[in-house]
């Protein structure tokens, strides 16, 4: 096991990455949104570059999605990939 930092909301709740069924990582969320903000692209055209779904990065450039900002940090333990394929 490794540690990493785990970003938590106001309630102690994990979000970001750090969340148990998080998929798509911080860096990509900064990604699409920096995409529409900041070059002025599409939703479709910002899914098909990133192979996500023009619901998802609609909902991630609303803010809907994705949207907390982390009001702590922890320390905390976490499988490496090895040990989750059963290796």
């Amino acid at each position: 096991m490794t540690k990493r930092m785990v970003a938590l909301n106001e309630n102690g709740r994990r979000i970001g990455e750090g969340h148990h069924r998080s998929t798509i990582p911080d860096a990509v969320v900064r990604t699409v949104r920096d995409m529409h903000e900041m070059q002025g692209l599409g939703y479709r055209k910002i899914a098909k570059m990133l192979g996500m779904s023009r619901s998802t990065v609609q909902k991630i450039c609303n803010y809907s999605r994705r949207a907390q900002l982390p009001f702590d940090w922890v320390s905390r333990d976490i499988r490496d990939e090895e040990e989750e394929d059963g290796q």
